[in-house]
């Protein structure tokens, strides 16, 4: 808001008396500013759907009360007459042609004006549609190998790169494979790679060995890209790990166990978040002679003064003979090396010698002599002065995390309300698409609340209250409001009970609510 700027009249009378307008009349008489103009939107996503349109999304700008959507058949050339206006943070632009390449920019409004254009965004459309996965594997002494570049494709959205249209099937001058051809599963959030006949002559455990590599690229900082596998159509974890290889044409290997029948099976690659491969090479299945670990599980982080205590769930199968602690700043930025080793029987790790206030993100995964599991789900923890370690919560220390959760509605069984209380940011709960919806969580016990972090995914509450029971029946709001801008939002409340949900009342988006993570601090 700009100060409004008071001049104090002066007018000088016949008999050269000078008559002093009083400031508070001048303040009354200076009509109050408008709100700024709101800043551009960023990061606009545009997805391709089958019938021929294009969904554009962007992130909620604060102040904003519209946006005006923008489109041309030539970057640079949307003129001057927005295509639509909306109170929404996502337009889905229908009856395009799929013969154009589309470009879009979209701005902010509000009673000060309009904001500058976002950053310009083009597609295809329809999206691009995947051929593919029923090539045979190449016997390789007892192994099958498959080569990425013969999968079958899904869930990929077409994008612009400096070079031209981003291809999905691309040379790699590191590649093992027929042609130096690989497969980049990067920025599609939804991509998939199928191979539908791994064929295998017994049922039994064989090991699933990805040979992959990437660096940073345009997600700097990012060390460990996770991705998920399903066999014969069942999720056997979202959590495999790739480490970072430190060059797009430096090749390594990522292997899990798993169990396949006899005959034909199907392996699935899918992607857990934008972050993927940025190249994928073979598929090389081979029976196993001995049984890895199981993933740990419900990974939970309690902050303390300069550390966070970590406890998980044992390994379910394979005898860890030990668990490794890994360690970053941010999601999917854990380090290549852990931060410590604990033996197999050991299921808790205090890391100390961290900074106050800085968040960080761990998870762990368990080894033996056959090989590594995928991770656990990953945690994050802020270490603060006053608050003590140690799995109880207490003392500053999150409330929620792993605690029972219930929700008025999910939009499917798998977005539960779990999964916004597991500790993990790449697991979410989403409701049913009408208001209002609520998520709740037990604490055990009564609780003095003086903190509650929400992590929305796209489809935000723009109006909604935290409130807090000592019974689940009679609620007191603690706080409230109708202008939600969804991301991360780190609220300071003052209440108690055992019980706090998050009750909301308008959508931001035409879907539910949907919350990655749901955590409640306090004593």
């Amino acid at each position: 808001m700009h100060e409004p700027r008071i001049t104090t009249a002066r007018r000088a009378a016949r008999a050269g008396a000078v008559l002093l307008v009083l400031s508070a009349l001048a303040l009354a008489a200076t009509p109050a500013l408008a709100a700024d103009v709101p800043a551009a939107p960023e990061e606009l996503e545009l997805h391709a759907g089958a019938d021929s349109s294009i969904t554009i999304e962007w992130p909620a700008v604060p102040g904003a009360t519209s946006y005006r959507v923008y489109r041309g058949t030539a970057s640079g050339a949307e003129g001057t007459t927005p295509i639509a206006t909306t109170t929404d943070t996502e337009y889905t632009d229908s009856g395009l042609s799929p013969t154009p390449i589309y470009f879009y920019q979209v701005t902010a409004v509000n009673a000060a004006g309009e904001s500058a254009r976002s950053g310009e965004d083009a597609s295809k459309t329809p999206p691009p549609v995947g051929t593919g996965g029923n090539v045979p594997g190449v016997v390789s002494g007892n192994s099958l190998v498959f080569y990425c570049k013969d999968a079958l494709l899904g869930g990929f959205d077409w994008f612009q790169t400096l070079t031209g249209w981003f291809p999905q099937v691309l040379g790699s001058s590191g590649a093992a494979s027929p042609g130096g051809r690989v497969v980049d599963m990067a920025y599609s959030a939804e991509g998939t790679m199928t191979f539908n006949n791994v064929v295998v002559p017994a049922a039994g455990l064989y090991t699933l060995d990805w040979r992959y590599a990437f660096q940073g690229g345009l997600f700097p900082g990012v060390n460990n890209r996770q991705m998920g596998l399903r066999v014969n159509g069942a999720v056997v974890t979202t959590t495999q790990s790739f480490p970072i290889t430190g060059s797009f044409e430096v090749y390594q290997h990522s292997a899990l166990q798993v169990q396949l029948r006899a005959g034909v099976n199907s392996v699935q690659q899918f992607a857990v978040t934008d972050h993927g491969l940025s190249r994928v090479d073979e598929l090389i299945v081979t029976p196993a002679s001995a049984s890895s670990p199981s993933g740990p599980a419900n990974l939970r982080a309690t902050p303390g003064n300069a550390s966070a205590t970590l406890t998980w769930t044992a390994s379910a199968s394979g005898a860890p003979t030990s668990y490794r602690v890994y360690r970053g700043t941010k999601s999917d930025g854990e380090a290549t090396t852990p931060v410590g080793t604990v033996a197999g029987g050991v299921t808790t790790f205090t890391d100390t010698g961290l900074q106050n206030g800085k968040q960080y993100f761990y998870f762990v995964d368990a080894v033996n002599a056959a090989g590594g599991s995928p991770n656990s789900n990953e945690v994050t923890a802020t270490p603060a002065a006053g608050t003590g370690g140690g799995g109880g919560g207490g003392g500053g220390g999150s409330l929620s995390q792993g605690h029972p959760a219930t929700a008025s509605s999910v939009e499917n069984a798998g977005l539960s309300a779990a999964n916004a209380v597991d500790g993990s940011a790449t697991t979410r709960w989403s409701s049913a698409f009408a208001d209002p919806q609520w998520l709740q969580v037990d604490l055990g016990a009564a609780h003095q609340v003086n903190r509650v972090v929400l992590n929305w995914e796209a489809a935000y509450a723009r109006a909604f209250q935290i409130q807090t029971s000592a019974d689940g029946v009679a609620w007191t709001t603690v706080y409230s409001t109708t202008t939600g801008a969804g991301g991360t939002q780190d609220l300071t409340v003052t209440g108690s009970g055992r019980y706090v949900r998050v009750y909301g009342t308008q959508r931001a988006t035409q879907y539910g609510y949907s919350l990655y993570e749901f955590q409640v601090y306090g004593t």
